[in-house]
């Protein structure tokens, strides 16, 4: 069995990852959306393919030196196994200089907020109604601080 391998997302893995959206969230977004994404100039998105099958993927924007999680999803079977945090590790390496991360979260997403805690994202305030039923909770990560992090 190889090594699952992180690469920039193409048009032809939407039907992939929309799926994977199907099965994770709420509200996914549409076919027009993930086209406009994946044609923004301030977008990286990436995915996560084990075997040629897409096992989760993350979206993040980078302007002015921060980055905003737009997007992150596994597939229900493939949860629990470090997937999520090596898609955000990848996705926050591209881009050595950025000095935070934010990202909204539903607070009833128990798993989500210990994940982002465990990676140092902090709440830093709520987004009313973001989900339409939904608070969101904005969390953010000073990268500037990591000391782990290659500052190049």
């Amino acid at each position: 069995m190889r090594e699952p391998v992180l690469r920039r997302m193409r048009a032809a893995d939407l039907p992939a990852v929309m799926e994977i959206d199907a099965l994770s969230l709420p509200r996914p977004w549409s076919a027009a959306i993930w086209r406009g994404e994946l044609e923004s100039p301030h977008a990286l998105y990436l995915v996560l393919e084990e075997e040629g099958d897409i096992s989760g993927h993350i979206g993040i924007r980078h302007v002015l030196g921060e980055l905003h999680v737009t997007t992150i999803a596994v597939r229900p079977q493939r949860r629990r196994r470090g997937h999520a945090r090596a898609l955000i590790g990848a996705a926050f390496a591209a881009y050595p200089e950025a000095r935070l991360a934010h990202l909204e979260v539903r607070p009833t997403n128990a798993a989500a907020v210990t994940l982002y805690e465990s990676l140092g994202f902090r709440a830093t305030g709520r987004r009313p109604r973001y989900y339409g039923d939904e608070d969101a909770l904005l969390m953010t990560l000073d990268l500037a601080g990591d000391p782990s992090r290659d500052r190049r």
